[in-house]
């Protein structure tokens, strides 16, 4: 694993990490099974609480529209691919092998579900965040509301183990083979209980100003 800390100034740090070995199979992801593919890790050692989660993921081989994946840490889920192209237009999704790619929840390229199927894939696009199951019907799919984001990481510890599921649901190929993944995390520092005594001594001090500015008025 590669963790790099950057600090930030009048916020915390900015930790990235990226992964590109001892993979399951190593790497390969089983063609047309639920049962899917899984990579966790663990990290620790970090302070502060996560305000903002970016993934980045590279994989080769496949069809796209056939994958479904999502990062689970803490109490936090986000779906980052859910068929991409699949929809009442096209019941298959996008036929096209392989991407690199950032998620992210404020990605200006907009949702990865519709990304153009065309090439392969290597800016940074929000999540798909549809957290209904990959074998619904394309219109369902295609509709559903995008409700699992990057967002519900927001707040908690990084600490932790984080895993990457990935199935391709899809039999009828190869499944597709990923060469690293990785997590930037924005962390926001947690003041020390020294800084809370002083904040709430500056409140009482400020309340016992005022009263006291009240009672000369009178």
């Amino acid at each position: 694993m590669a963790l790099t800390v950057f600090a930030v100034a009048g916020r915390g740090d900015i930790v990235t990490t990226n992964w590109t070995g001892g993979f399951a199979n190593s790497g390969i992801i089983p063609d047309g099974n639920l049962t899917g593919w899984s990579d966790t890790r663990n990290i620790g050692g970090l302070s502060g609480t996560i305000a903002d989660v970016n993934v980045s993921l590279t994989f080769s081989g496949g069809n796209n529209g056939d994958l479904y994946a999502y990062l689970v840490h803490s109490s936090g889920f986000a779906v980052l691919l859910n068929r991409a192209g699949r929809d009442g237009g096209n019941p298959f999704g996008y036929a096209n092998a392989g991407m690199a790619v950032t998620f992210d929840d404020t990605a200006s390229n907009g949702d990865i579900h519709y990304y153009g199927g065309s090439g392969v894939p290597t800016l940074a696009y929000e999540p798909d965040a549809r957290n209904i199951s990959p074998l619904s019907s394309a219109s369902l799919l295609a509709g559903a509301s995008r409700t699992a984001w990057l967002g519900s990481f927001t707040n908690q510890s990084a600490n932790g183990s984080w895993t990457l599921f990935i199935a391709d649901v899809v039999g009828g190929g190869s499944g597709p083979s990923v060469t690293s993944w990785g997590l930037t995390l924005d962390l926001v520092p947690v003041p020390e209980a020294s800084q809370w005594a002083m904040c709430g001594a500056m409140a009482v001090f400020g309340a016992g100003y005022f009263w006291r500015v009240r009672r000369r008025a009178k």
